[in-house]
């Protein structure tokens, strides 16, 4: 049994309904003519089946017709935008059945597509294209494609499977954000731009250097003292290192799907990132105790990773904020954005520990109750945000019904450090208060 070319898949050819029905009556016109000795009747019969092989062969012979080149696609889609996925095929003879491309696609992207496909001939190219539209960020899978060729009398279906699956990253939705200082902050690292730019090269610190390194940092005299490419380790006053760390805890949260708690603090960091990286701050993720992107990524390919990593992020275990913490310690970074789910003062306790000295550190504190549909005064979320605020952090605290924009207003504004928790606020102003 031959096997189909490389990078082609077997075409596969079956009755539909219809051509099971003209099968046997066919079958059943043949043996009735032979044994009554009606010859017509048996004419009858043999041209019924010929028809329907027929069918099989043209139906079969055509979905070999045609190969998938190439689809394109966006990298990264927003939740709620549409966009558009672009098949090219290409032509090696011509068909005489009606074709149709089906590219399977889940429900959350709008279904299976079906494309029908325009009269080619032998060397033709041609493009067929479809729009898609997730309201929930998530990965998806588009394909493999299929080509799909039916008779004119619809007595068999033919199809083979052309190209391979491809994955589509949905991202969270990304609110636009109020502007934010580093040096409005406060903390000992929240100098200003000009303080950092009359630096002298000698007064920085050094280390090897990385993959993703700007070469234009390179400290030559180091370089040339240690037999080893010597990088300044101080960023470029508009790119300092910033940490979004988000718990991901499962049961941190409440409510279900795109309107669960964990997905506003999905939202949120996704955000709070893209803002941060809009204006070259280099951002990386914190969450289940691993950073997404790694750190030695270039600037494009980090992106990309975060957005990635945020559009494909799932529930984590218990530990994970504890784990997160812990890899905290070790980290080096100019700002600290946190987004919290249900915790307590024993919870935020290691956050002062492990956050970098003199570091500007924002909470947002997720009033999960909110989300459950429950009516709780969140005694423990309060006793946290004092102990973060006590400790100099800036902190927010936000329910379901509060926007992403409005809650960083209320944690980056001049003059803030935090806000009380109220049972429930009337309007976010008024759980604004200086302590």
């Amino acid at each position: 049994m031959s096997t189909p070319p490389p990078g082609r898949s077997r075409s596969l050819a079956r009755p539909t309904a219809r051509g099971w029905v003209f099968a046997l009556v066919g079958v059943v016109a043949v043996v009735g003519g032979a044994a009554l000795g009606q010859r017509d009747l048996l004419r009858i019969g043999v041209l019924v089946l010929v028809l329907v092989a027929v069918a099989a062969w043209s139906t079969t012979r055509a979905v070999r017709t045609l190969d998938l080149v190439s689809r394109s696609k966006d990298e990264l889609v927003e939740a709620g935008a549409t966009s558009p996925v672009r098949l090219h095929l290409a032509a090696s003879g011509r068909a005489g059945v009606r074709l149709v491309v089906e590219d399977p696609a889940p429900l959350a992207l709008g279904g299976t597509a079906r494309l029908a496909v325009p009269r080619v001939h032998e060397g033709d190219t041609f493009d067929l294209e479809y729009k898609v539209r997730a309201e929930v960020r998530g990965s998806y899978a588009l394909g493999p494609a299929r080509l799909v060729a039916l008779d004119v009398f619809g007595l068999v279906r033919a199809h083979r499977v052309v190209g391979t699956a491809v994955t589509l990253d949905v991202l969270p939705r990304v609110h636009p954000l109020s502007e934010v200082t580093l040096g409005e902050l406060g903390g000992a690292r929240g100098s200003s731009a000009s303080a950092s730019a009359a630096a002298a090269p000698d007064d920085v610190s050094i280390r090897e250097y990385r993959v993703g390194d700007d070469l234009r940092r390179v400290h030559w005299r180091s370089t040339a003292r240690r037999g080893a490419v010597m990088v300044r380790s101080d960023e470029h006053p508009g790119r300092p290192d910033v940490v979004v760390l988000l718990d991901t805890r499962a049961q941190a949260h409440a409510g279900r799907g795109a309107g669960s708690s964990l997905e506003w603090g999905i939202s949120a960091a996704a955000s709070a990132a893209a803002h941060l990286q809009r204006r070259r701050h280099r951002v990386r993720l914190l969450h289940d105790g691993a950073y997404d992107p790694p750190r030695e990524l270039d600037e494009v390919s980090a992106v990309r990773g975060l957005m990635r990593s945020l559009a494909r992020l799932r529930p984590g275990g218990a530990d994970g904020l504890a784990r997160s913490t812990a890899e905290l310690g070790r980290a080096e970074s100019t700002l600290l954005v946190a987004v919290l789910g249900r915790v307590d003062e024993d919870d935020v306790a290691p956050l002062l520990a492990a956050r970098p000295l003199g570091v500007p550190a924002l909470a947002v504190l997720l009033r999960t109750a909110d989300w459950a549909g429950a009516d709780d005064p969140s005694p423990g979320l309060e006793r946290a945000r004092l102990v973060l605020a006590r400790a100099g952090w800036r902190t927010a605290v936000a329910g379901a019904h509060d926007d992403v924009p409005d809650v960083w207003a209320r944690l980056t504004r001049p003059g803030a450090r935090g806000d009380h928790l109220s049972t429930p606020p009337p309007a976010p102003s008024s759980q604004e208060v200086t302590p």
